[in-house]
This record gives C-alpha cells, sequence and structure tokens, in this order.
C-alpha cells in the first residue's frame, strides 16, 4: 500500500536521530495538518483514553496490528502480557526492535497464516487497512482465520459524518461511501498516497454480522471515533 513508506521513515529518523522532521497529513476533504513525530512515540499517559482501555481490554495471545513505533505493544510488553506486534514496514521493523519489542512480525496483516490470537488490536483507525469501505468484508474474514475460539478483536474507527453538515442536515455523497477518503502523507519533501477509510459505528456492526460476528460499542468519544469489540 504505501510504495515509499514515509511513515515508517519518519518514525525511523525520529528512533534513530537521523535529522527527523514532523510530517504532514491531509484527505481530500481535509485540509494539511502538522502531525509531529514525537506524538507516535508518546507515553501510555498521553495516550486517548480510548487506547488505554484497548490495551487494558487486551489480554492472552495479542496482536498487535500496524505497531508503529511500538508504543502499544510495549506498554503491553512493560505489563507481562503477551503481545506480538505486526508491521509491513522494513523501517518499522528496526523502530520496534530499537524499542526493545521480542515479538515482531513483518508482513502484511492480510498476509498472516497460520496464527491463532486471543486478542486482535487494530488499533488509530486500524480498520482503514481495507482501503474503502466495501472491503470491510476482508477483515472480517481474516479475524475469524486469526482470532482463537473465545477470542475478540477491538477496533477503533471513526464516523467522519460531520464533514459533510450543510445547512442544518448533512450532504452526503452518493458515488462513494462518505468516509472513504484519500489520504496523503508529506515527509521531507517527498508525497504519498494512498485509500483510507474511516467507518461509522453502525456500517462497521452491519459488517461483522455479516461475518457471524457479535459486536459492541465499548467506548465513544465526543468527537465521533469510538472502540469496538467483536466476537464470533
Amino acid at each position: 500500500m504505501n510504495h515509499k513508506d514515509l511513515f515508517g521513515r519518519a518514525l525511523y529518523d525520529y528512533q534513530f536521530d537521523q535529522n527527523p522532521e514532523d510530517m504532514l497529513t491531509w484527505t481530500h476533504l481535509t485540509d494539511k495538518e502538522v502531525l509531529p513525530t514525537s506524538y507516535l512515540f508518546r507515553s501510555y499517559e498521553e495516550m486517548p483514553e480510548i487506547e488505554k482501555l484497548a490495551l487494558n481490554l487486551s489480554e492472552g495471545k495479542i496482536l498487535d496490528v500496524g505497531a508503529g513505533s511500538g508504543i502499544h505493544s510495549k506498554y503491553l510488553q512493560t505489563a507481562n502480557k503477551n503481545v506480538t506486534a505486526l508491521d509491513f514496514s522494513k523501517w518499522g521493523y528496526k523502530v520496534l526492535q530499537a524499542q526493545g519489542i521480542k515479538n515482531i512480525i513483518q508482513s502484511d496483516f492480510f498476509e498472516l497464516q497460520h496464527q491463532k490470537y486471543d486478542t486482535i488490536l487494530l488499533l488509530m483507525n486500524g480498520v482503514g487497512i481495507v482501503g474503502k469501505a466495501i472491503y470491510a468484508d476482508r477483515l472480517f474474514k481474516k479475524l475469524n482465520e486469526l482470532l482463537s475460539q473465545n477470542g475478540k478483536a477491538l477496533l477503533h474507527s471513526s464516523d467522519l459524518k460531520y464533514l459533510y453538515e450543510s445547512g442544518g442536515g448533512y450532504a452526503m455523497p452518493s458515488e462513494a461511501y462518505y468516509g472513504d477518503v484519500k489520504f496523503y502523507i508529506s515527509y521531507k519533501d517527498e508525497i504519498e498516497s494512498f485509500d483510507w477509510t474511516y467507518i461509522d459505528a453502525q456500517t462497521l456492526q452491519t459488517f461483522a454480522h455479516q461475518n457471524s460476528f457479535k459486536s459492541q460499542i465499548v467506548e465513544e468519544s465526543e468527537t465521533g471515533d469510538f472502540l469496538m469489540e467483536i466476537r464470533r
């Protein structure tokens, strides 16, 4: 998905003090915003409440999908929990090693096989890895394959409906799901883009039920992001 892997390179530069810079991120719906690379190395105390809750609900054999700099895996590891950090980035793999993460897999989530986990984490709007909402079935099929019999997945996503407010109502697009975006990252004068999606709770629950999962919203913020727990 990320051929340049600017995100991974930013993490690597920060970890190894290679003249790190902050990133710029934006979508076709939103303006450019600075993403401080330091924020991606935040402590547990600096994490949003939804992230803290997800970590505290994690149990058994845990898979941290899209582990990035390893902040979630590191917290779980420090708490003596059995966690594996998964990330496709070759740069990110080196960062995870430097952060002292013991169990690391460098792989695309959808290519992972022959493993079973009791908790699978997809934080920081992790359900977006499907690219577009119409492909969400692919996510649940993979979760069904990787979860243990009594396992659960904790999914973080956001509802972008607020971006379409117009005249007291909502001017929703008709040509595509409203949470699908073209996401852009700029780092050290390079730019890359990829498809990402922010799936609202009702739509995500519909996909879950279609794939024989029970779903429950365990936390929801005032800004529209939420944590969903799914089980068979």
